[in-house]
């Protein structure tokens, strides 16, 4: 599962989830082709993962995986 969001042209946060890769990217192109600076579309995705220590699931940030 994961979470991506970010700010559209008017300035309003977007927030969608999907279990499917494709789309989030497909997200992650447009909210970067929409509004270029990455200080104003302050994109975000994150992705649900289990933590090691405590079994628990957690949203880990992978922002980086999708900017490219």
């Amino acid at each position: 599962m994961f979470k991506i969001q970010y700010r559209n042209p008017q300035g309003r946060m977007v927030t969608a989830q999907s279990f499917d890769r494709a789309e989030i990217k497909k997200l992650a192109d447009k909210a970067r082709q929409d509004v270029p600076d990455p200080k104003v579309n302050e994109l975000r995705v994150r992705e649900i993962a289990a933590d090691e220590a405590s079994g628990d699931f957690i949203w880990a940030e992978c922002t980086a995986d999708f900017s490219r």
